[in-house]
C-alpha cells in the first residue's frame, strides 16, 4: 500500500506507542452513551430532549 499524502508520515504514524482508552457503550432509555475513565464522551441518541439532560453532558462523570 502506497501514500500519497502532503503530511509528514511522523504527523500520521506518531501515536503508535499510545494505548487506546477503554471505550464502553451504556444503553439508556432513549440512547447510548459512550464512557471512557467515568467520563461521558458522547451522547447518541435521536431524542433531542436527552440532549439537554445534565447526566450526560460530555465530559460530565458518568453514574450507573
Amino acid at each position: 500500500m502506497i501514500l500519497h499524502s502532503i503530511i509528514s508520515p511522523h504527523d500520521i504514524f506518531c501515536n503508535t506507542d499510545v494505548q487506546p482508552e477503554k471505550t464502553a457503550y451504556k444503553r439508556i432509555e432513549g440512547g447510548i452513551v459512550e464512557v471512557a475513565d467515568h467520563r461521558v464522551r458522547r451522547l447518541i441518541s435521536t431524542d433531542p430532549r436527552l440532549y439537554l439532560d445534565r447526566r450526560y453532558l460530555p465530559y460530565s462523570e458518568y453514574k450507573d
